[in-house]
């Protein structure tokens, strides 16, 4: 008990445990249970442990900032309560020895193992995060003598990063081209849901923070070659109210039949996982004491941390479609080993309503794939790093040639007899001037190694491999900001971006499609689970005001529809068109739709009198936002007509008060001066030689409306003198 005592007294004291005086400080955080954890720099020291003899843990020190106060003094007593629980004492406020605890020795014991176990898996990862520290603090060259063997680098990496480099750019080029949705409605009366939709689903998605599932996404899309998407329905979300998850799917977990194209020409699709077994236990307590199953058959990336698969289970989401009244539905059943967890098909033969249609009413898998490169026999397709890891060889080794060989050439080498007379440290000591030798120095005694310089032929076929790397993966130096000699021309500039990048636009042409899928998906699940009404913050255009909508799956039902006289209603179901278009753009798109806005208002296309032209003209066009640009011009011109209309009708009844007239004379063509200019029809100087625009009753050219006229010659009139 000796050592307890002392132990105590010394965290009584706030002292560190066993530290040696001499030790720096150091910044450390005392965990619950008495073991410690360092938080800050400083030198390793040895403590004596609290429950482990022997055991390598951190010190602790006295001096804590404001904030960690309260953390350490917790931590602090709730060590002292685990040395009087090892001598078997009774903790105050918990009852006598260990009943009632929650916390016991043993519980302990297995938290602190298994930190144990976390520590040692991550070892790989902390080497790394350490080692990019001192480089990022210039004491590389402390890591370099430390990666050295018999004087050679041998643990350094000898790979070079164009293909690296060319993935990470096509990713840029998606996230530059992040998708938006647009539902758009197949029959009139679908055109309020479709609004709805618009609006709703991209929040939804944003909600389960899709544009990162995007982003991991097209990164394993491009490394891998598929990218894959879940859309699924967690009943757990919400506090158990349930929402859509949309997860990106590790492709090495998913297991479909062999030879189709598409995975929802599968009969079967298996998903599987590991699972903490205690936490199946814990789910399913049915199954405690019955075996869980010990085949690892999960294929495994190749990770910084040491996986321990000793306490998990492989658990198997299979999903299956059966024939059900002339058409397929889906089902789901979950086991782990022979053990099933859920049936979807059992608990619908026990009269669940809602899975008579099947698991998913939709019928399909909640997968998603995206290939970069499709190929045929498989809905997995080939990625860059499949094509262009045979360039990105011959890059690495060429590279380290030529390296090794400039290193050689720079450091001299000598054979040296081992009877020579020369002082061997002396002679490597290049900072003394003069060198002892022992009798005559022969000319046989020390004799350089020649290395041989490699020709220009090694950079020349270096180069070669490299722009091959950057022409098959479609990042060549024009598309990441460089142009060739002798081109400088904005125009020649764009015409070449434009061409560099058009498999980057095909690879997201196709993303979009498979987005499209995603999205039906997502109103699958509204329609199917969205019972209840949920409220939705809508953002308003340009960042106006939010609107907070209420929102179900009412409007997406079955529906009736009136036919024919004399027949019978028929039913439809409410079914919608998506568009993609990138929500995020460049900066080069934004500079053409604002050249393209300005090209229009200096035509006259915002002149209210040319509307018919106009949108004839635009009809023509392909742009983004044209429907909406359309649609205010063609109010524009319904204002012209209207207010042409009231001018007349006005006139003509006060066609007996010249004086009204003309103050209303003037506040027409105040008004048409305002609805001119703002469309850029140039009115001003109509206004000044008090003429109305064009458009306002009847007019032609720039002459006076009739009406206007004789009004103005009445007034006139009527106030000279005769």
């Amino acid at each position: 008990m000796a050592v307890f005592d002392r132990l105590r007294e010394r965290m009584r004291g706030q002292q560190p445990v066993g530290a040696a005086e001499d030790m720096q400080p150091q910044d450390s955080m005392m965990q619950p249970g008495g073991s410690m954890m360092q938080t800050g720099g400083g030198r390793r020291r040895q403590t004596v442990p609290l429950q482990h003899t022997g055991a390598d843990i951190e010190g602790l020190n006295g001096s804590l900032t404001p904030e960690a106060q309260d953390a350490y003094e917790l931590g602090r007593k709730m060590g002292l309560a685990s040395l009087d629980e090892m001598e078997g004492q009774s903790i105050p406020g918990a009852g006598a020895g260990t009943g009632g605890r929650i916390m016991t020795k043993e519980r302990l014991n297995s938290a602190l193992n298994t930190l144990l176990r976390y520590r040692s898996g991550k070892a790989s990862v902390n080497k790394r995060i350490k080692n990019s520290q001192e480089w990022w603090k210039l004491n590389n060259w402390d890591v370099i003598e430390k990666m050295m063997k018999n004087g050679t680098l041998s643990e350094v990496p000898k790979a070079t990063a164009w293909l690296w480099y060319s993935i990470v750019s096509k990713h840029a080029d998606a996230m530059d081209s992040y998708p938006e949705p647009y539902i758009l409605p197949r029959v009139r009366d679908d055109e309020p849901e479709a609004k709805q939709l618009s609006s709703i689903v991209p929040v939804a998605m944003e909600m389960n923070k899709f544009k990162k599932t995007y982003s991991a996404v097209q990164y394993q899309k491009l490394r891998e070659g598929t990218g894959a998407y879940g859309v699924f329905w967690d009943s757990g979300k919400l506090g158990g109210l349930g929402d859509i998850a949309i997860t990106k799917v590790n492709m090495l977990n998913l297991y479909w039949e062999p030879g189709v194209n598409d995975i929802q020409d599968s009969k079967n699709l298996f998903f599987v996982s590991y699972v903490d077994k205690e936490e199946i236990y814990e789910d399913y307590p049915d199954l405690k004491g019955k075996p869980l199953g010990d085949k690892h058959f999960i294929d495994q990336y190749k990770t910084d941390d040491n996986l321990d698969l000793q306490n998990k289970a492989v658990v198997v989401d299979w999903y299956y479609k059966k024939r059900a009244g002339g058409r397929r539905i889906l089902h789901y059943c979950k086991f782990v080993g022979t053990n099933c967890l859920y049936s979807s098909e059992e608990e619908a033969q026990k009269g669940e309503e809602s899975l008579q249609e099947g698991y998913y009413h939709d019928g399909n898998y909640p997968f998603v794939l995206d290939p970069l490169f499709p190929v045929e026999g498989s809905p997995a397709g080939y990625g860059y790093t499949d094509i262009a890891v045979g360039e990105q060889v011959k890059t690495d080794l060429l590279d380290d040639a030529i390296t090794m060989n400039a290193l050689m050439r720079s450091i001299p080498r000598y054979f040296f007899r081992q009877d020579g007379s020369i002082n061997e440290e002396e002679f490597m000591n290049w900072r003394k001037m003069l060198i002892k030798t022992n009798g005559n120095l022969g000319t046989d005694a020390l004799r350089n190694v020649d290395v041989p310089e490699l020709g220009g032929g090694a950079m020349n076929s270096l180069q070669h491999h490299i722009d091959a790397i950057k022409y098959i993966t479609g990042s060549t130096d024009v598309v990441n900001g460089s142009t060739p000699q002798g081109v400088t021309a904005a125009s020649g500039i764009a015409a070449l971006q434009e061409a560099a990048g058009k498999t980057s636009k095909d690879s997201n042409g196709e993303a979009y499609e498979v987005y499209k899928d995603l999205v039906y998906m997502v109103i699958e699940r509204l329609r199917q689970f969205y019972t209840v009404p949920r409220i939705f913050r809508i953002t308003g255009e340009q960042g106006t005001e939010s609107e907070y909508v209420q929102y179900d799956n009412a409007g997406l039902q079955v529906q009736q529809i009136q036919n024919l006289p004399g027949q019978e209603p028929g039913l439809r179901l409410p079914v919608f068109d998506i568009e993609v278009h990138p929500q995020r753009e460049t900066t080069t798109n934004k500079i053409v739709d604002n050249e393209l806005a300005l090209q229009l208002w200096g035509i006259g296309a915002f002149n209210p009198q040319l509307s018919d032209q106009v949108m004839m003209l635009l009809n023509m066009m392909d742009f983004r936002n044209k429907d909406k640009l359309m649609e205010m011009i063609e109010q524009q011109g319904t204002i012209r007509e209207v207010l042409a209309m009231v001018a007349q009708i006005a006139l003509q009844a006060t066609a007996d008060k010249p004086e009204i007239q003309m103050q209303l004379a003037q506040v027409l063509q105040g008004v048409a001066a305002d609805v001119g200019m703002q469309s850029g029809g140039g009115t001003a100087g109509m206004m000044q030689q008090g003429k109305m625009p064009q458009g306002l009753g009847d007019i032609g050219g720039e002459k006076e409306n009739a009406i206007v006229s004789k009004a103005r010659n009445r007034v006139q009139d009527a106030s000279r003198p005769s």
